[in-house]
C-alpha cells in the first residue's frame, strides 16, 4: 500500500501537542512583556532623575518645583532636558506623556515628579513610576 501524508488521527495528535505548547508559552510571553514595560518605567524614572539633577546643577543647586514651568537661568525646564526635549513615552499606552507633576504615579507607566519643599523652596524631589495596574514599582528621591 502506498502511504502518502498523515492520517487524521496523527494530524489531530500534532495539533493537540502544538496547543499544549502554546498554552504553556503564551502566559510566559505576556508576563515577560509586562516585566519589560515595568523595566522601561524604571529606566524612564532614572532619565527624569538625571534631568532633575541637571536642572539643579544649572540652577545653582535649586531644584525645580515642577517638571515643565520652573526654569533655569537659561530658560530650560526639566522637560527640556529630557532626550529630544520632549516627554517620554509611556510603555503601556505608547503616548508621549511622561513625566507629570504629581505626588505619586497613579496609572500604568506614569512617571510622577514631586518636589520636596522646605519653607516653600524646592530642596529635592521624589520621582515615582507606575507599573501595571498603577502600582508604584520604583521611588527615586534626590536633593538635600
Amino acid at each position: 500500500m502506498d502511504k502518502r501524508g498523515m492520517t487524521l488521527i496523527e494530524l489531530m495528535i500534532v495539533i493537540v501537542v502544538i496547543g499544549i505548547i502554546a498554552a504553556a508559552a503564551i502566559p510566559n510571553l505576556i508576563s515577560m512583556q509586562l516585566r519589560a514595560k515595568e523595566a522601561t518605567v524604571k529606566s524612564n524614572c532614572h532619565t527624569v532623575q538625571l534631568a532633575a539633577e541637571n536642572f539643579a546643577v544649572l540652577n545653582l543647586g535649586k531644584y525645580a518645583s515642577d517638571h515643565d514651568t520652573d526654569v533655569t537661568p537659561d530658560g530650560d525646564t526639566i522637560l527640556d532636558m529630557l532626550p529630544g526635549g520632549q516627554p517620554l513615552e509611556n510603555p503601556f499606552t505608547k503616548a508621549k506623556s511622561e513625566p507629570i507633576t504629581a505626588v505619586q504615579a497613579a496609572n500604568a507607566g506614569e512617571i510622577a515628579y514631586s518636589p520636596l519643599l522646605n519653607n516653600g523652596i524646592p530642596v529635592g524631589y521624589t520621582i515615582t513610576g507606575g507599573g501595571r495596574n498603577g502600582i508604584v514599582v520604583i521611588t527615586v528621591k534626590g536633593g538635600r
